[in-house]
C-alpha cells in the first residue's frame, strides 16, 4: 500500500473484506465497493485472486464500469479442499466470469483447468506470464556471497537448499522438512533456509527440533530484500501442493540458481525437466530429495542449470513483457467498448 501512495495513486481500503467466507462482511465489502465506484467513476477496474476478484467483479458490474479485467493466480476449489468448498468455489467462478470482459491467466496450465471446469469463454482469455524486474535479480558473485552467507551463519561449503513461501498450508513446507533430514543423512553438510511469515511457523520449529534438525534449518521470517537471500542458495525449492505459478521460482531462477518445484499449476511452465531444473511429484518426500541431492552433488550440472533458468527468464518472464501485456489488453478492450480516456 505504501508503494502505491509513493507513486500517487488513491488507495481505498474495504476493511470488510476479508480472507475467510463471511456472508455478511462480503456483502458488505461489494455495497461498499459499489459506492466507491459510483461517486469515484473509472473506465477499468482489474482485479485479482478468488475472493477479491468475485467482490470486485461483482461491484464492477453493479456500478457499470465500461471494462472489467480479471487475473488468475488459481483456483480455491483445489484438492486440498472439502469437497462441498470446491463445489461452491467452482461454481462462483462460473457467474463471476462472466461479469468481465476479459480474464488473463498467468500460466497455461491455468488456462487448461478453466477450460476443464468450463469456467469463462475461451474467447476472453488471454495467458500473460507474472513477470519480475531482471534488474533486481541479477547473479552475485563468489564473494558477495560468502559475504550474504556469514551474515546468516552459513558456511562457504555449506550446501543450502532455500524457500521463499508464506508458511501456510499447502506450500509443501512440513514435506520439505522431512525431504531434508533425508538428505541429511547423505549429505551432511546440507543446510535449509526457510524464508517467510505464516500461521504454520511455530508448528515447523516444533517439526524441526523433532527431528533434531535445529542447528540446520534458518527461518528468516519476512525479508525485505530477497534477491540477497536468494543468493545464498545452491538451489531453490517450492514442493507445492498448488500454485497458480510459483513466481519466486522466477525470482531464483532470475538469480542463476537451478529449481526444484512440483508438477502443479503453472509450476511446468518455469521448469524443464533436466534443463534447469527438476519437477517432482505433489507429496513425494523421496523423490523431492532425490531431486535436490542431484543438484547438490553436481556443482557443474547446477551452475547449466542456473545459466538456462535465467535465460528462459529473461526472454520469457520480465516485467516489462507483462506490463506491455496487459497495457494491450486495456486499450482493446477500451476500443471496443468505444471508451476513451477524455470521455
Amino acid at each position: 500500500m505504501d508503494l502505491i501512495q509513493r507513486h500517487g495513486m488513491e488507495v481505498k481500503p474495504v476493511p470488510s473484506l476479508v480472507q475467510p467466507l463471511h456472508p455478511l462482511k462480503d456483502s458488505l465489502a461489494v455495497l461498499d465497493l459499489t459506492r466507491h465506484l459510483l461517486r469515484r467513476p473509472c473506465h477499468i477496474v482489474h482485479t485479482h485472486n478468488s475472493k477479491a476478484g468475485f467482490v470486485g467483479r461483482l461491484s464492477a458490474k453493479l456500478a457499470r464500469v465500461p471494462v472489467i479485467v480479471h487475473t488468475v493466480h488459481g483456483f480455491a476449489f483445489h484438492d486440498q479442499e472439502p469437497l462441498w468448498r470446491r463445489i461452491l468455489f467452482r461454481n462462483l467462478e462460473r457467474i463471476a466470469a462472466h461479469w468481465c470482459d476479459k480474464m488473463i491467466f498467468i500460466s497455461q496450465p491455468l488456462v487448461d483447468w478453466a477450460l476443464r471446469e468450463r469456467i469463462g469463454h475461451p474467447e476472453k482469455m488471454v495467458r500473460i506470464y507474472s513477470g519480475i524486474e531482471p534488474e533486481r535479480f541479477r547473479p552475485v558473485s563468489e564473494q558477495e556471497k560468502r559475504a550474504i552467507r556469514q551474515k546468516w551463519g552459513l558456511g562457504e561449503e555449506d550446501a543450502v537448499i532455500g524457500i521463499v513461501s508464506k508458511l501456510w498450508k499447502g506450500k509443501g513446507h512440513e514435506l520439505l522438512i522431512r525431504a531434508f533430514q533425508r538428505i541429511k543423512r547423505e549429505k551432511a553438510e546440507a543446510r535449509l533456509v526457510i524464508v517467510g511469515e505464516g500461521s504454520l511457523r511455530e508448528s515447523l520449529r516444533s517439526l524441526v527440533r523433532r527431528l533434531d534438525l535445529a542447528h540446520d534449518v534458518i527461518f528468516t521470517g519476512f525479508l525485505a530484500d530477497v534477491p540477497q537471500i536468494l543468493a545464498t542458495f545452491d538451489v531453490a525449492v517450492l514442493p507445492s501442493y498448488f500454485e497458480g505459478m510459483g513466481r519466486v521460482l522466477l525470482e531464483a531462477m532470475a538469480m542463476g540458481k537451478p529449481v526444484v518445484g512440483t508438477r502443479v499449476g503453472g509450476i511446468p511452465d518455469l521448469i524443464e525437466e533436466d534443463v534447469n531444473g527438476y519437477l517432482v511429484s505433489p507429496g513425494n518426500e523421496e523423490e523431492l530429495a532425490a531431486a535436490l541431492l542431484k543438484i547438490l552433488n553436481n556443482k557443474s550440472l547446477a551452475a547449466k542449470m542456473g545459466e538456462a533458468g535465467r535465460k528462459k527468464m529473461t526472454e520469457r518472464f520480465s516485467a516489462d513483457t507483462m506490463v506491455r501485456s496487459i497495457e494491450k489488453v486495456y486499450l482493446e478492450l477500451l476500443e471496443r467498448k468505444g471508451v476513451s480516456f477524455d470521455s
